[in-house]
């Protein structure tokens, strides 16, 4: 297991990584998003959901999480990327910008795209927008290449990066974001690779013979197979992003 974990707030120039791609497709499978906090009740709730092919999955070496806040008026700056990006609105609208089109993106809506075309990225709206990003990166390659910079760029909230394993031929890359009741406890063999940022309350995870708790901001990966047993402890539920990296037509 590998992991990366930044959870002090930052200011994209300085992250060097605007995340937002152009897009090149719709969702697969997107569900309404709750823009609030977490849920109340002692169940498993998916909030929102996206599926997209990974694309080249033999050059992918590494997976790196992001969870970014849109104020209103704030933009990326004009970049390209160095690999395949993956992006779920969970609050808000996000405008992309590029080839002098426009396209909004709102809550629950998800893009993908690997291509090399300047783009941007926004929020023009009155009210704050969140965006999760993941990036499959072949070794070496940077997040994205700052073109041209924006007075007043987005935050990431968190981030996290992980070393991705081999992945078959045939692969998807499936985002979640999940509510875990006060009550939750499960446990099972994970399907595929999962990469995880709990985004609000704390989740006590048992990984292997592992036993941790994870506050908001923390992270962690496992690979496929691995038994992972969570338990929500607290008096109030959690929110955890969680991206996998399964064989396609898998359930996470």
């Amino acid at each position: 297991m590998s992991q990366y974990l930044m959870s002090n707030r930052r200011r994209l120039t300085i992250w060097r990584a605007p995340v937002i791609a152009i897009a090149a497709a719709v969702s697969l499978a997107a569900l309404a998003v709750d823009e609030s906090r977490p849920a109340s009740g002692g169940g498993r709730t998916i909030v929102a959901e996206s599926r997209f092919d990974v694309t080249n999955p033999a050059q992918q070496a590494q997976l790196v999480q992001l969870v970014v806040d849109f104020p209103p008026g704030a933009w990326t700056s004009w970049h390209t990327h160095g690999g395949q990006a993956i992006n779920l609105v969970l609050e808000g609208e996000i405008t992309l910008r590029h080839a002098g089109m426009e396209q909004p993106y709102r809550a629950g809506q998800a893009w993908t795209d690997s291509s090399s075309q300047v783009h941007a990225a926004g929020n023009s709206g009155a009210a704050k927008a969140r965006l999760l990003t993941n990036f499959l990166l072949p070794q070496g390659a940077p997040e994205t290449i700052a073109v041209q910079e924006s007075p007043f760029e987005p935050t990431i909230a968190y981030a996290a990066r992980f070393a991705l394993s081999a992945l078959p031929a045939d692969v998807q890359i499936v985002q979640q974001v999940v509510d875990l009741g006060p009550t939750w406890h499960a446990e099972r063999a994970l399907a595929g690779f999962a990469a995880n940022i709990v985004m609000a309350g704390e989740v006590a995870y048992k990984i292997g013979p592992e036993l941790k708790v994870y506050k908001s901001g923390e992270a962690w990966a496992a690979s496929a197979g691995t038994v992972v047993g969570d338990e929500n402890k607290s008096a109030v539920s959690a929110r955890v992003f969680t991206s996998y990296v399964l064989p396609r037509g898998t359930v996470p």
